[in-house]
């Protein structure tokens, strides 16, 4: 069982703008519908629609310049519905 929302952050040894431009290609690949990106505050959001296992999902991620060559990147994943009993994010 799952419940509706989980979140994780990661420190990358790469420039901003190496890592957002990365997750903005990545995310389609992935199985995500990039539904916003903005640059200038650091902010992707995204989405995945009804699966074997899940009713969808919806993803922020943040993305905060730590300095010229680390990047933070925050990740909020949170079910379309409240508890999933088949599936985990």
């Amino acid at each position: 069982m799952s419940f509706a929302s989980q979140s994780s952050q990661q420190k990358f040894p790469f420039k901003y703008d190496q890592v957002f431009d990365g997750l903005v290609e990545v995310i389609p690949r992935v199985g995500f519908k990039l539904k916003s990106r903005d640059k200038v505050i650091g902010r992707i959001t995204a989405s995945t629609g009804m699966s074997l296992f899940s009713l969808g999902e919806n993803l922020a991620i943040v993305v905060e310049k730590i300095d010229d060559n680390d990047t933070l990147v925050g990740i909020e994943s949170s079910l379309k519905q409240g508890i999933n009993i088949g599936g985990a994010h």
